[in-house]
């Protein structure tokens, strides 16, 4: 994690000095994004920002909204069905590779980010009544919440149409403290719409 945030950095410092070269009408621009996507278990994800891209430069700060909920069967002497929902409030530095303002063509994006996140887990059986709270047609269930911190790790490409982009991004969410037996790391894709403007 240190050694990617210093390359991103690194790699964000270095365009401030070489982007006035390459773009000479460029004083920074807002934009405003929403896409839907998916995560690795199939669950419906969702995202939406408002961002900065700061002048002569290709690093972006986007306030961002991320959410995901997925569920999972697994059967062993019981069925358990684990359901979660991920909602993600956070700021995502990122760096648009090869990105000119206003100038049509493909980009990459990579970036990284600090969040607050709050995390609903639950965890149910219709036989199996060791969980906790009884079912009222039979088995159990145990459920947790929890807010706290956590980092998203952001990559992808996109396509600008001028003010118009579209984006295919993929952040990893990581949750410092999940919940009950919740993975701490939620991979997520989101198709994006993106436009900017003065």
């Amino acid at each position: 994690m240190k050694e990617i945030l210093i390359l991103f950095l690194s790699i964000t410092l270095l365009s401030f000095y070489l982007n006035p070269l390459l773009a000479q009408d460029d004083d920074g621009s807002f934009s405003i994004r929403g896409g839907l996507g998916t995560d690795i278990n199939g669950g419906l994800g969702y995202g939406a920002g408002l961002g900065y891209k700061f002048p002569y430069s290709n690093f972006e700060l986007t306030a961002v909204f991320f959410a995901h909920s997925s569920e999972e069967t697994t059967e062993d002497f019981h069925t358990y069905t684990e359901t979660t929902e991920l909602f993600v409030y956070g700021l995502l530095g990122n760096y648009l590779i090869g990105y000119r303002d206003k100038v049509p063509g493909f980009f990459g994006v990579v970036g990284i980010g600090f969040s607050a996140i709050s995390v609903d887990w639950e965890e149910s059986s219709p036989t199996d009544e060791s969980l906790g709270t009884p079912l009222p047609e039979g088995g159990s269930k145990q459920s947790e919440a929890v807010t706290g911190g956590g980092s998203v790790i952001n990559a992808g490409f996109g396509y600008s149409f001028g003010n118009l982009s579209i984006r295919a991004e993929f952040p990893v969410i990581f949750t410092f403290s999940p919940p009950g037996g919740a993975s701490g790391i939620a991979p997520t894709f989101i198709a994006m719409l993106s436009y900017s403007f003065q």
